[in-house]
């Protein structure tokens, strides 16, 4: 059952308070309808055209409807109606591509939207925002390299107000990004061999994450809480695989802000490493703490964390965790 998000009813309030009553809930009405479609129709059966995904259910769209909500709380006030409008539809289909596989699922929402919403020529501008905003929120750009927000619009107008698209795309990325944890994956599936082999490191990662969105503060803290003994996934893979997510969350956290403005009080990602043996501590490993003066380069692991934090090598933590990280 979809509980509507503090950003829904804001977005709704907003609509009534800049339109009147009546316009304003006709638009609230179109999201919903669109909504309740998602839910019934495509959502639930992502699973069954790709199993091994972790969760695209309902339940990771509403994830990002709420870091979305947490990531531009004190901005609220620089977005109209309209805006939140076209911010919250954009979440709602931002992966109903996959119904159609996983691979260029951003840029398969086009014929869903016209089957969702229907070819009005009057939701036509609508439907081209949404589409732009969908294919920039992953993915490569025409150029073949990440930069896919620049190929968003920076402003247009939806009905007949101006909109920072550019920026809405740029927050709708990084909420996604951030829309990891174990809400996103199933214990059961995990340790019973369920998820095929390619897929299973996803799921494993999910498991073990949990993300905090810290806006007064400035920063993303990440937590990653590893239990040991470990029987379904090698050691080094999985810390390896850790390393490589904290770089990419963090590459995103700086890209994406370059883009959306409400995005510029987060200075920092804050990561702590637990490795666990009965809910007890036993590696004691170093805060990484990356910020915006530090540059990334293409030796990101070594350099980013090697060479800042020597106790993070993975042979270093081995070692420190013993024989215990297999029964």
């Amino acid at each position: 059952m979809w509980i509507e998000t503090e950003l829904e009813k804001y977005m709704q309030k907003k609509l009534i308070e800049e339109f009147n009553e009546q316009i304003g809930t006709t638009y609230y009405s179109q999201y919903n309808v669109a909504k309740k479609y998602l839910v019934d129709n495509i959502f639930p059966y992502i699973a069954t055209v790709e199993p091994s995904l972790t969760d695209h259910s309902d339940k990771h769209i509403e994830n990002v409807l709420n870091n979305v909500w947490y990531v531009i709380q004190g901005d609220l006030d620089k977005f109209n109606a309209t805006e939140l409008y076209l911010l919250c539809l954009s979440v709602l289909f931002h992966d109903s591509g996959n119904i159609n596989g996983r691979d260029g699922h951003n840029k398969k929402i086009a014929e869903i939207y016209s089957e969702v919403v229907g070819t009005n020529s009057a939701r036509l501008q609508e439907k081209r925002l949404v589409t732009m905003i969908v294919r920039a929120h992953c993915g490569k750009s025409k150029r073949n390299n990440p930069d896919t927000l620049i190929e968003v619009d920076e402003k247009a107008s939806l009905f007949s107000k101006e909109i920072k698209v550019r920026e809405i795309a740029g927050i709708i990325r990084f909420a996604d990004e951030l829309a990891e944890g174990p809400q996103r994956t199933s214990d059961y599936l995990i340790k019973s061999g369920k998820i095929d082999e390619a897929s299973l490191i996803y799921h494993k990662y999910a498991s073990i994450t949990e993300v905090y969105i810290g806006k007064n503060d400035g920063r993303i803290a990440l937590t990653y809480n590893i239990e040991i003994p470990i029987t379904d996934i090698d050691i080094e893979t999985l810390i390896r695989f850790v390393y490589k997510r904290i770089i990419k969350l963090d590459t995103e956290r700086r890209y994406c802000k370059y883009y959306a403005p409400s995005l510029n009080n987060f200075k920092t990602t804050d990561v702590q490493i637990n490795f666990l043996d009965e809910g007890v501590d036993i590696a004691d490993l170093p805060k990484i703490q990356l910020e915006d003066k530090y540059i990334l380069s293409e030796e990101s692991i070594e350099e980013m964390i090697y060479g800042r934090y020597p106790e993070l090598k993975i042979e270093s933590i081995v070692q420190k965790i013993g024989g215990r990280t297999h029964e």
